[in-house]
């Protein structure tokens, strides 16, 4: 097995998730991105990305004197249980006159790596080579586990995911992230930080010409709410003309200066010269914002006279006819509902109840309301309870959020673990095989908690597994997220066949 050491010189501007103050307590920190992409002349690869926080990492001295920090890294690229293909090497930081974590910049490294088409699990490790065992004599090393797929057809138009970047300045020599003559930091984990005014975003578009020969088309580029999938802000869409090629780029910027808090998708339709759309691709981000809130004054126009709103006159009734809008709302109108619908007056309310639904449906607004109104009450029958409305339970919020789920496993009694289900869709938000765990923590027998889903946005914790069978192991270390294996435990057979 080769390994390669390599150095790449990096300092992070702002740093997210990787860095906090230097502990040796802290344990390393680590940002890992992977893309899938395509040669001109259409051979896929995958790109890894590797940002190391330089305050996580240890530092020993090398012959000269000087101390440098090592992180060895491997991804095994793996098909029904077979290695394809393995990368593995060593990544080095800067060398530096002392060995002391505090200021130290984060060092990255970017590997290109081909393969054929297909679906693929990747088996991320990561370990500092530096690191001291703990009082058990353990070494922390990182692990994740994720999947891709590459499918590049060359008898059809395909494209790369959308890039999101926290920046774009023309390149300088040398610069890591320099990629399409631009300097592109990537964005981590997709989060947009409020000191950041733009989004710069880029796709690839694979086989236009041979498809469409020499007709134009266009690329429409939008921001939509993750709840509602109506367009975020009608002023910030871009239509971007293109002509076919082999590879064809489109690389802009959304204006998110005023985007309110919230999940967001990043969203991009091609079309032909008959404006028929024949290819949508999307990415989630979270856009953080505090200062732009809801303004009621935005709806003084809207009239109510004679509509469904104007008839809803109790005001208790009101109010929970617009709580109930929580889990289909956008993170500041959720904002709105929790501390200021209280004090609003009951015209201004029947303002905003009137346009929330004249946006969903501009025909029908009464009929979209009375739908909704039927599944706010099924949710109450099923999920309902003396403490918490149906609708601001977790399944209920869930439930009505994304739809009913095309499975669902119900483990109400185990040997050894807290009652729990597992909903499963099949396809949701542009993610294939979402998951989501509930579970009773308290044996209360209906006020299910969320624990942890494979979607983008939603809650995710690595030691969902071992909360689950709390019953039997009350501690464990931090590094361990399998429990002990037990006579009837079905878990894993449950989330992976499920």
């Amino acid at each position: 097995m080769e390994r390669l050491y390599t150095m790449r010189r990096y300092t992070l501007l702002v740093i997210i998730l990787l860095a906090t103050a230097a502990s040796y307590a802290q344990g390393l920190k680590a940002f890992i991105s992977h893309k899938a992409y395509c040669t001109n002349n259409m051979q896929p690869y995958i790109e890894f990305t590797f940002i190391i926080g330089g305050n996580t990492a240890r530092y020993v001295p090398d012959k000269q004197g000087k101390y440098e920090a090592g992180v060895e890294i491997q991804v095994d690229m793996m098909q029904s249980d077979s290695l394809v293909k393995q990368l593995h090497y060593i990544l080095g930081s800067d060398r530096f006159d002392d060995s002391l974590r505090n200021g130290k910049p984060d060092f990255a490294d970017i590997q290109n790596v081909p393969l054929p088409n297909g679906d693929y699990y990747l088996y991320f490790y990561m370990q500092d080579v530096n690191a001291l065992p703990d009082s058990n004599g353990n070494i922390e090393k990182l692990s994740y586990i994720d999947h891709i797929s590459l499918n590049f057809p060359d008898d059809r138009i395909t494209t790369s995911k959308i890039s999101l970047y926290r920046s774009a300045a023309k390149a300088t020599a040398g610069s890591l992230f320099a990629k399409y003559g631009y300097d592109l930091p990537p964005l981590y984990s997709n989060f947009v930080p409020e000191s950041q005014y733009t989004l710069p975003f880029a796709i690839e578009i694979y086989n236009t010409q041979k498809i469409l020969g020499d007709k134009p088309f266009k690329a429409r580029c939008f921001i939509e709410q993750a709840e509602s999938h109506l367009a975020a802000n009608t002023n910030n869409i871009l239509t971007i003309p293109c002509q076919p090629k082999d590879v064809v780029l489109v690389f802009n910027e959304f204006n998110v200066f005023k985007l309110p808090s919230g999940n967001y998708f990043a969203v991009i339709e091609l079309s032909d010269d008959r404006d028929s759309v024949f290819l949508v691709d999307k990415v989630f981000f979270q856009k953080s914002n505090p200062s732009v809130q809801l303004d009621l004054d935005d709806y003084t126009q809207t009239n109510v006279q004679g509509t469904f709103a104007e008839r809803d006159t109790n005001r208790k009734e009101l109010i929970d006819h617009v709580r109930c809008l929580y889990p289909i709302s956008s993170l500041s109108e959720r904002q709105f509902y929790d501390e200021r619908i209280k004090y609003v007056p009951t015209e201004q309310l029947q303002r905003f109840f009137y346009n929330f639904w004249l946006r969903r449906s501009p025909t029908n607004p009464e009929g979209a309301w009375l739908a909704y109104k039927k599944q706010v009450d099924d949710v109450e029958r099923m999920f309902g309870s003396v403490q918490v409305k149906g609708y601001l339970s977790d399944r209920g919020r869930v439930y009505l959020q994304y739809g009913k789920p095309n499975d669902v496993k119900d483990v109400p009694s185990d040997p050894v673990t807290l009652p729990y289900q597992i909903w499963q869709y099949y396809y949701l938000n542009n993610q294939s095989d979402v998951k989501f765990v509930f579970y009773d923590p308290v044996l209360t027998g209906k006020d299910y908690e969320l624990l942890h889903s494979t979607l983008y946005g939603e809650i995710s914790d690595p030691n969902w597994k071992m909360k689950l069978v709390r019953k039997m192991e009350t501690q464990w270390d931090r590094y361990e997220n399998n429990p002990t294996d037990y006579w009837g435990n079905s878990m894993d057979d449950y989330w992976k066949y499920h």
